[in-house]
């Protein structure tokens, strides 16, 4: 842990209460308002921390979190192509399961089936997670419904809006996409060597700069204030430390968290996977979080992807 890290451990430990910090971490302060913290000195009292930047860094969100597994480590870059591709760029040597990649703007961040997903710059989280599961390639999608868990737990948590889950990655509130959620294998058939899990949240977009097309909302829109984009990822991160661990041990706890949260459950539904449309009744999540639809003539289909339609 860097001293920076340290120090910005001790504030967000005290929540604005002052906090005494050694001969050694004083003179880091003048680093800290640079970067744009404020901090208030008192001779008696010590140090507090009154104020922090609009911006992501990655010394202050590993201050901010005490997780197991994801936010092992934690890189933000300014602006980059997609957070999926640097994961994807150093996953190959070898680095640790649980590196988080933040970037304050993407240019070419994609969402499922390569759709674009916008990223205007400061105004939402834009990350990816460097997983390594010991399952089978069959049961990744357990990290994705987990994933959506974990997210719309943390929006109520941190926000209080009604978030809820459709079916297979979106997080919604009064059924307008807030969050998106793209998990991608990378190993064998039988063998998964790693998984980059891709998340985007709107936090601080107004409606003009969310995508034309579909019902899309914001944080700011939902809420009516800009949020702290901050503190919100460090609740992130830590839901999904969290649901990720589930997943791996426990899959029926999130399977009965996801099926209070999901507003596809119990509704009929049409199913696009390319050419082929499947229509039917949305029934449960299997062991392996496989969405499994009843059709007409009774057969039950396991679904692990698509584009749906509710149609009542």
């Amino acid at each position: 842990m860097s001293e920076v890290t340290a120090i910005l451990r001790k504030f967000h430990g005290a929540a604005g209460e002052f906090v005494r910090l050694t001969a050694g971490e004083q003179p880091k302060l003048p680093e800290l308002e640079k970067l744009g913290f404020v901090i208030e000195s008192h001779p008696h009292l010590g140090h507090r921390l009154v104020k922090t930047p609009d911006r992501l860094l990655g010394e202050d969100l590993q201050a901010r979190v005490q997780t197991r597994v994801i936010g092992s480590t934690i890189l933000v870059f300014e602006e980059t192509s997609s957070t999926n591709d640097v994961v994807l760029r150093m996953a190959g040597s070898g680095t640790q399961e649980g590196l988080a990649v933040f970037a304050e703007s993407q240019t070419r961040g994609r969402g499922r089936r390569g759709r674009v997903w916008m990223s205007p710059k400061r105004k939402g989280l834009w990350f990816s997670v460097l997983l390594r599961p010991r399952i089978a390639p069959v049961a990744l999608t357990r990290v994705t419904v987990a994933a959506s868990v974990a997210v719309a737990r943390a929006l109520h948590q941190f926000a209080g809006v009604n978030a809820r889950i459709k079916w297979p990655n979106d997080v919604t509130v009064g059924g307008r996409k807030l969050a998106g959620i793209l998990t991608e294998m990378h190993g064998e058939a039988d063998e998964i060597k790693f998984a980059i899990l891709g998340i985007g949240i709107d936090m601080n977009c107004r409606q003009e700069e969310l995508p034309e097309g579909i019902p899309a909302t914001s944080l700011l829109i939902e809420t009516g204030e800009a949020q702290d984009r901050a503190a919100l990822a460090a609740v992130v991160l830590t839901a999904l430390d969290d649901a990720y661990r589930l997943a791996l041990e426990n899959f029926d706890a999130v399977i009965e968290e996801w099926a209070q949260l999901c507003t596809t459950l119990g509704k009929q539904i049409a199913v696009t996977m390319g050419p082929r449309r499947i229509e039917g009744h949305a029934q449960a999540l299997d062991g392996d979080g496989a969405l499994l639809l009843r059709q007409d003539n009774g057969r039950i289909e396991r679904i692990v992807g698509g584009d749906i339609v509710v149609e009542k």
